[in-house]
């Protein structure tokens, strides 16, 4: 999996939480089940980009360490 993979799925989850937000605000069906999927989307892109950052091998030039 490229790093590019992950941030896609983290955009896309900020999307859809954008959508289920607005869901909520127009009291629309359908608002809540959006909030959970984009909620979990940006976890899984999030620790995808942070597994990614720590397995490269260069992450203890990057960190300074």
């Amino acid at each position: 999996m490229k790093a590019k993979h992950a941030l896609i799925v983290l955009v896309l989850g900020l999307c859809v939480d954008f959508v289920g937000a607005l869901f909520k605000i127009q009291h629309w069906a359908g608002g809540s089940g959006l909030l959970i999927a984009g909620t979990v989307l940006k976890v899984a892109g999030a620790l995808l980009l942070l597994y990614k950052l720590l397995t490269h091998p260069k992450v203890r030039e990057f960190l300074n360490w």
